[in-house]
């Protein structure tokens, strides 16, 4: 079973770009990676270079240097040879979130904004909440 997500990134007049991943979209497994990981703009653009993902690592490729990262991102595109599938644009975060589950079966949505990560559920949306203050109520609770 797999547990779908998108990551966005916002820009300044509210818009989005979004990536689809397959497997482990849940705040444990990719909420750690992106804040871990993908905490620049420059590092989220490189990830969204790839496209669609089946798998979120915290490292790009093979060859990407990222320190203490583990995992390797596994992208549709250039790992399993299927067409590039760019990042998305929807108006805002909220039509992204609204639309996540009938258009991709995603749980969870991921966005970063002003510099931070944020994440939010398809099933019952809540606000946006800081991904980091989400980790440390599971780990608490």
């Amino acid at each position: 079973m797999s547990t779908r997500g998108l990551i966005a990134i916002e820009a300044a007049d509210r818009s989005c770009r979004s990536i689809y991943v397959h497997f482990d979209m849940y705040p444990s497994g990719a909420g750690v990676c992106l804040n871990a990981h993908y905490n620049t703009k420059e590092r989220i653009e490189a990830l969204f270079a790839l496209g669609d993902l089946s798998g979120l690592g915290g490292r790009l490729s093979n060859d990407d240097p990222e320190p203490d990262a583990q995992d390797v991102c596994h992208a549709y595109h250039r790992d399993y040879g299927e067409k590039l599938c760019p990042p998305r644009v929807w108006a805002d975060a909220d039509e992204m979130l609204a639309r996540a589950a009938d258009a991709y079966w995603a749980e969870y949505v991921y966005l970063f904004r002003n510099g931070k990560w944020y994440v939010n559920t398809t099933y019952r949306p809540k606000e946006w909440r800081l991904v980091e203050e989400v980790l440390k109520e599971r780990n608490n609770g």
